[in-house]
C-alpha cells in the first residue's frame, strides 16, 4: 500500500508542476505518527534556483509559523500556569486599551485570538510606516474592529502577532529564542528557525527560494489605498498613501529570508504569524506532539487533545486553537465555507496552511498525518494553490481510507 501512496502524492505533486501551480514540493505521509512515505519531485527553483528538491530543503513556511511556533508556546504557558486562555489580551498588552474601540478590544481574550474571533482586521501593511513591537502594538491599537469579539470568524494575522508580543511579555525572552529553546530543541528540530541565514550561518542549507521582489503584496498596499472609503479616518491609511509610492521593496529573487513583508520590513523577521522556515522532516518531529500519546512529552495530553476540538461553536470556518477544524459534519454554513484539508478528512481533522504554499494535516480516524511542503510563490504567486491543494488532499485520504491502516504499515 505504501506504494500506490507513494505513488498518488508523486502523480499529485506532478500535476501541480505541470501546471505551474509550483517548481517543486515534498510530502510526508505519517500513519500512526510514523513517517510511511516521502515524496520529491521537481525543483527548488527556477534557473539558477533549478536543483532537485531534497529531504532537507528548508522551507518559509509562512502561516504553518502560527501553530508550529505560537500555538505550543502559548499552550505551554497554560500547562506552566502563566496564564489562562480566558485571559484578556489587555492584561499583557495594556497598549490595546489605549486605542480606538478600546473597550472591544478589552474583551478580546486569549481563546479568540487564537481561534481568529477576537473581531481585529485580516491584514494590513503595517510595515509601510511601523518598525518594532511597540510601533506594531501603537498601530494595532489604532485599528478599527471589523467585528465584535466572539461574532465572527476573521482570520487575522494581527491577532497572531498580539500572541507573540504576548508571549515575549511573559518569558521577558525574544520570540525566536523562546520557541527555539522550548519547542525546536527538546523534539530534535535542527532545521527549524526564524532568520536561517543568521541562525544557520556557516551551515551549508538549501533554503527554497521564494517570490521575485514583492511584487504580489504591493498589489495587495495598492488594493488597500484602493479602498480608502473604508479606512480614511485610519491613522495608517494616511502613512501608507504618503510612503507607498518611494517605498523600497526587495528586488531580485526572495530566498533565506521571510517573504511575508510585516514579518521581513517592519519585525525583522520575527513575528507569530509567519517568518519560520524548516523541513519536512523536522514537522515530522513536531506533528509528534500531536499524535503520540504523551504529546512527545511536550504538552499534556489531555491539554493537547483540548487544542485540537471546535472552540469557534457555529461560527464558519470552523477553529481550533490555532488550528483549522475539518468542515466535514458541520452547520451547512460551515460546509459552504470549506476546509483547506478537502472533503476526504473526518470532523476530527484539523490542519493548517501557509501562503507559501504549505501545508500540514492530521486526521486522528485514520491516523494520518499529511505534511506538503512547496513555493507556489515563485517565481510569481499562483492563484491556483486553493484548488490544488483540495484536490491533493482528498486524494491522498481517500487513498488512504480505501487501503486501511494495516495494509500501509505491511507495505512500509
Amino acid at each position: 500500500m505504501a506504494v500506490q501512496l507513494a505513488q498518488q502524492i508523486a502523480q499529485s505533486l506532478e500535476r501541480g508542476i505541470a501546471a505551474g501551480v509550483f517548481p517543486g514540493g515534498i510530502c510526508c505521509l505519517l500513519i500512526g505518527g510514523r513517517p510511511a512515505v516521502t515524496v520529491a519531485r521537481g525543483t527548488v527553483g527556477v534557473a539558477e534556483h533549478a536543483v532537485p528538491v531534497a529531504e532537507d530543503t528548508v522551507y518559509d513556511l509562512a502561516s504553518l509559523t502560527k501553530v508550529v511556533a505560537v500555538l505550543p508556546l502559548i499552550l505551554l504557558c497554560v500547562q506552566r500556569q502563566k496564564l489562562s486562555l480566558a485571559d484578556p489580551a489587555v492584561r499583557y498588552l495594556p497598549e490595546l486599551a489605549r486605542g480606538r474601540d478600546a473597550a472591544g478590544k478589552a474583551k478580546i481574550t486569549v481563546l479568540q485570538l487564537l481561534t481568529h474571533t477576537s473581531g481585529l482586521p485580516a491584514w494590513r501593511p503595517f510595515f509601510l510606516a511601523c518598525r518594532g513591537r511597540e510601533a506594531y502594538l501603537r498601530a494595532i491599537a489604532a485599528e478599527a474592529l471589523a467585528a465584535e469579539p466572539g461574532q465572527r470568524v476573521i482570520y487575522s494575522d494581527l491577532g497572531f502577532m498580539l500572541l507573540g508580543f504576548l508571549l515575549e511579555r511573559i518569558w521577558d525572552e525574544a520570540l525566536d529564542q523562546l520557541a527555539h529553546r522550548l519547542v525546536f530543541a527538546p523534539l530534535g528540530m535542527r532545521q527549524t528557525a526564524y532568520r536561517p541565514l543568521d541562525a544557520w550561518r556557516g551551515r551549508s542549507v538549501r533554503i527554497a527560494p521564494t517570490e521575485d521582489g514583492n511584487r504580489y503584496e504591493s498589489q495587495m498596499v495598492a488594493e488597500y489605498l484602493r479602498n480608502g472609503s473604508a479606512h480614511a479616518d485610519s491613522p495608517l491609511y494616511a502613512a501608507v498613501r504618503e510612503r507607498w509610492p518611494g517605498f523600497a521593496w526587495r528586488t531580485g529573487v526572495i530566498c533565506g529570508t521571510v517573504h511575508d513583508g510585516n514579518a521581513h520590513y517592519g519585525l525583522a523577521g520575527v513575528s507569530g504569524h509567519a517568518g519560520l522556515f524548516s523541513s519536512v522532516g523536522d514537522l515530522a518531529r513536531y506533528m509528534r506532539v500531536w499524535t503520540e500519546p504523551d504529546g512527545a512529552g511536550l504538552l499534556d495530553p489531555e491539554l493537547r487533545d483540548f487544542a485540537t476540538r471546535c472552540h469557534s461553536g457555529l461560527l464558519a470556518p470552523k477553529r481550533a486553537l490555532g488550528w483549522e477544524k475539518a468542515a466535514a459534519g458541520g452547520t451547512p454554513e460551515q460546509l459552504a465555507a470549506g476546509s483547506s484539508g478537502g472533503e476526504q478528512v473526518s470532523p476530527a481533522a484539523f490542519g493548517h496552511t501557509g501562503f507559501t504554499g504549505t501545508s500540514i494535516w492530521h486526521d486522528p480516524l485514520c491516523r494520518a498525518t499529511l505534511i506538503t511542503l512547496t513555493n507556489r510563490v515563485h517565481p510569481r504567486v499562483s492563484e491556483q494553490i486553493r484548488m490544488w491543494r483540495r484536490a491533493h488532499h482528498n486524494a491522498v485520504f481517500a487513498a488512504i481510507q480505501a487501503g486501511g491502516e494495516t495494509q500501509v504499515r505491511g507495505g512500509e
